[in-house]
């Protein structure tokens, strides 16, 4: 005869006999805290965009309409800011450094949301 524990068996998680079933929070540590979304396309149209604005040297405006695509507020400004100074100093040497600092940003928040991220970063 079988018994009634052998026939019952939980695929999603290994639980011996008495134990309490998962929490979220067991769930959340199972994916090392990591919230798991599905990623979305920018599009051709955006991307051509961008492509078109790099292609005149307006590398700072191709940021802007990243991160505006994005929803990041916070970006925007930034890179609304940066462009101020760039149009008032007309020079982007002295002001790389706080680009790329912003760049990181950019891009890794554009990796995580886009599953087209290479033709992205392809056309800066």
């Amino acid at each position: 005869m079988i018994k009634l524990k052998k026939l019952i068996k939980e695929s999603a998680w290994d639980r011996k006999f008495g134990e309490p079933l998962p929490t979220l929070e067991d769930t959340m540590n199972q994916h090392n805290g990591e919230v798991l979304t599905e990623k979305k396309e920018l599009g051709g149209a955006l991307i051509n965009k961008i492509d078109s604005l790099t292609d005149k040297n307006a590398h700072n405006m191709a940021r802007l309409t990243l991160a505006k695509a994005m929803g990041n507020k916070i970006l925007m400004k930034n890179y609304e800011a940066l462009m101020v100074l760039h149009t008032k100093f007309r020079d982007m040497n002295d002001l790389t450094s706080a680009r790329n600092r912003l760049d990181k940003e950019l891009f890794a928040q554009a990796k995580k949301t886009y599953s087209d991220y290479e033709q992205i970063h392809g056309v800066f």
